[in-house]
């Protein structure tokens, strides 16, 4: 009964797919048939993805799951494709599935919903779904399912992700350091900082940013792990010196993880990181790292600061031996 009833949807919702990509040339503001149509099967499709393991192993069959990626790649809707991609997304939380999801070629077309373009058309909760599907399969099968990602495109699009992470820690230092100067004042009235529509902007800045530092980082981390063809994507796409950017804003586990991962790109690649990392500006990022955790670790009470700090010095001990 759970088959018959996800391909009904897929059925009605490939029929469905024709007339909500190519709405009708009347200039009617109500949703036309095809939409309202479409809109049934994508909520039912939705609910399904939230059933037991059954349902979602047949959900994932090659016969059911490739209808569903085809339609992600037809619709044009926003709201159509946010929906399917909730579906998927939600299909890749089930590691029983996740197998068969990157044996459809999922990641390959996946990565395209990424983009700047596509952000701009569906928006950021579209990205953000893709992003978080990516990464549960990923996830399963880092060594294997990174490597694919790498050849489909992803490297360049977590990168600009991470730099966008990266800016955005930037700028409150900034705005911070202003408002130490002793010249600012009290937000006046009609401060545009004090709009509830610019709150609420900065507010789901700071949710994009909480979202793609638990996906991207992990991943980018881990694409160091996989080849040295996907090592060189990285490294053309400037990620050793977005490591250590990143490194100096991170939180101490954060830094740990990185400085292992410099670590072993070292080893893998070692003239290329070690010219590099023996720079004046590198070398002045990394002194300024550990300088801030020897404070910090003079300062805090906490549990964490004193297991990382040898974790640390254990790590650049073994690359100053490489």
């Amino acid at each position: 009964m759970d088959e018959l009833q996800h391909r009904r949807a897929l059925s009605v919702g490939d029929s469905a797919a024709s007339a909500a990509v190519n709405p009708a040339s009347n200039n009617d503001k109500r949703p036309s048939q095809g939409e309202r149509l479409m809109d049934t099967s994508l909520d039912l499709l939705l609910v399904m993805a939230y059933g037991d393991g059954v349902v979602k192993g047949i959900m994932c069959s090659r016969d059911n799951l490739q209808p569903l990626l085809e339609l992600l790649q037809r619709l044009h809707q926003p709201q159509h494709v946010l929906k399917a991609m909730k579906t998927l997304e939600h299909l890749t939380h089930d590691p029983s599935v996740l197998a068969a999801v990157k044996d459809s070629g999922a990641i390959t077309q996946l990565v395209p919903f990424l983009s700047r373009q596509t952000e701009a058309v569906m928006g950021q909760d579209v990205v953000l779904q893709a992003l978080g599907a990516l990464y549960n399969i990923c996830k399963f099968n880092k060594k294997v399912h990174l490597e694919v990602a790498a050849t489909a495109g992803i490297i360049p699009h977590l990168c600009r992700f991470a730099n966008e992470l990266s800016s955005s820690y930037q700028a409150p230092a900034a705005a911070n350091s202003a408002n130490s100067s002793g010249n600012a004042l009290a937000p006046a009235v009609g401060d545009p900082l004090a709009d509830p529509a610019v709150l609420q902007a900065q507010a789901a800045v700071e949710a994009r940013r909480t979202a793609v530092r638990a996906l991207v980082l992990p991943m980018l981390l881990g694409m160091v792990h996989t080849s040295s063809s996907t090592r060189a994507k990285l490294w053309a796409s400037n990620g050793l010196d977005l490591f250590l950017t990143l490194m100096a804003n991170e939180d101490a586990q954060m830094q740990v993880g990185i400085m292992r991962t410099l670590d072993l790109w070292l080893a893998e690649d070692h003239t290329r990181v070690e010219n590099r990392l023996c720079q004046r500006e590198a070398v002045s990022q990394l002194v300024e790292v550990y300088s801030r955790l020897c404070r910090a670790a003079a300062n805090t009470r906490s549990a964490v600061m004193p297991q990382t700090m040898p974790q640390m010095l254990d790590t650049l001990k073994l690359m100053l031996g490489r």
